[in-house]
């Protein structure tokens, strides 16, 4: 009985298409599915051409849109068919026209449309193909004329969560809302983000706090209104999520504080992305990095060693740390080294900055001190101070070349780098006897040892 009735339902569907097809006004719904069809690929193809004409254009659109020009204008194309195939079965039905093959084929253009422009976003095969199904069922159930049974039977079926009770057809009404709204969101974060970046007002520090703030904001605005259009209201989620708020809260103390930490240092700026910074207690034997992004939980932090440090926000907090270029990019070194005593100590000053200006990264402006810090026991200690304004570049690669530089010019000028010495003096002399235990040949203790 059951298929008895699914056939007589696909049989009358069929002979209603079929009528349609062969009833006058179908030709009407034919030409309009044509027109419309052309207007749009005509407008799709001005937008390509306009696309194409301009570099900067296509930067900024791939940049907003993550989507290639070419990209874009299939979507409008599509969008504008939607439009005029929508206009044209509203025209008709405002006349009391039949519209039937323009209801089918508007459903299978929105569906169409969706694969496609998930197809652009969706790189995985499993979420792609699931789009694909849903799209498809769709398109069958209203092309069909079973979507507003379906919805009903839907809406009957509840899910009780405690004091929140909600319809499946609510809660896939939330996520469909939710997916499209996240991604409008998106695209709007996407083109704050572009227009923070090209304000001249503003350093990187704001542009991150601000980008934050905007896209926290997006998203609890999403999540808000996803849950308004499943009937979930807000009395509802507090009473329900309290408890559960409260367990959460205990389990993600850390990263509480680590947020309000990364939001302190938004604020406060002791660090920025760019800056040079030394650690006291190191990372993996790593002290010292340039900051590449700054973030809520963590801060980025690049190496010398081509690794990539991820920092928690409540390190800075309670750690010592120091920033080498906070208010410029200005390092001084210093370098010490000593020298005998019996060198020369005005040429050697005189010698160690020459050598010390012979390195590129070293700064004429400020200029090289070296400096006499202190009578050692075994060498007088001298200081090279020098300056750089590339800490990035590294730190110890310049002291190496510098005391290299120092080395070779020591050597070629007689100037002799100390090391520890000792020297005894004794100041009484205690007598002592050599005894002379060996033996003469021919004595009686040899002819004694040889018989023995």
């Amino acid at each position: 009985m059951l298929f008895g009735d699914i056939s007589m339902f696909f049989t009358s569907r069929a002979q209603e298409f079929r009528e349609s097809l062969s009833h006058p006004m179908g030709f009407v719904q034919v030409a309009a599915i044509g027109v419309s069809f052309l207007i749009a690929w005509l407008f799709a193809r001005k937008f390509h051409h306009d696309f194409e004409k301009s570099t900067e254009k296509i930067i900024a659109h791939t940049r907003i849109f993550k989507l290639m020009p070419a990209q874009s204008a299939q979507l409008l194309g599509y969008l504008f068919l939607l439009l005029f195939l929508w206009f044209s079965m509203e025209l008709l039905t405002k006349f009391a026209m039949p519209n039937t093959l323009l209801h089918m084929t508007l459903n299978l253009v929105g569906a169409l449309t969706v694969i496609r422009y998930a197809s652009y976003y969706i790189k995985s095969v499993f979420w792609s193909r699931f789009v694909y199904v849903v799209c498809v069922l769709v398109s069958f159930l209203r092309i069909f004329k079973i979507w507003e049974p379906t919805v009903k039977l839907l809406n009957s079926m509840t899910l009780e969560l405690g004091k929140i009770s909600i319809s499946v057809w609510g809660l896939i009404e939330a996520i469909i809302i939710f997916i499209l709204l996240y991604a409008i969101a998106g695209v709007a974060n996407r083109l704050i983000d572009n227009r923070l970046m090209s304000s001249p007002n503003l350093t990187s520090s704001d542009r991150t706090l601000l980008l934050r703030v905007v896209r926290v904001m997006t998203v609890m605005i999403v999540v808000l209104i996803s849950l308004g259009a499943a009937g979930i209201h807000m009395t509802a989620i507090a009473v329900t999520g309290g408890a559960i708020g409260l367990g959460i809260g205990v389990g993600l103390q850390s990263i509480g504080s680590n947020l309000i930490s990364g939001i302190m240092l938004l604020i406060s700026k002791p660090i920025r992305q760019g800056d040079v910074i030394t650690f006291t207690d190191s990372f993996g034997g790593i002290s010292w990095g340039w900051v590449t992004q700054l973030g809520l939980n963590y801060v980025q932090v690049a190496t010398r060693n081509g690794s990539l440090l991820l920092i928690p926000n409540s390190v800075f907090m309670v750690q010592k740390i120091e920033n080498l270029s906070y208010d410029n990019n200005l390092v001084r070194l210093t370098i010490p080294f000593g020298i005998s005593y019996e060198s020369d100590l005005s040429q050697a000053k005189s010698l160690a900055l020459m050598a010390s200006t012979s390195i590129d990264r070293v700064l004429k402006n400020p200029e090289p001190k070296c400096l006499v810090m202190a009578y050692g026991d075994s060498t007088v200690n001298l200081q090279l101070r020098v300056w750089i304004n590339d800490p990035k570049n590294g730190i110890d690669n310049v002291k190496d070349a510098v005391l290299m530089a120092v080395w070779d010019s020591f050597h070629a000028n007689d100037i002799d780098i100390a090391f520890p010495q000792r020297d005894l003096h004794i100041k009484s002399a205690v007598p002592f006897t050599v005894l002379n235990d060996i033996a003469q040949p021919g004595s009686k203790d040899s002819q004694d040892g040889t018989d023995g």
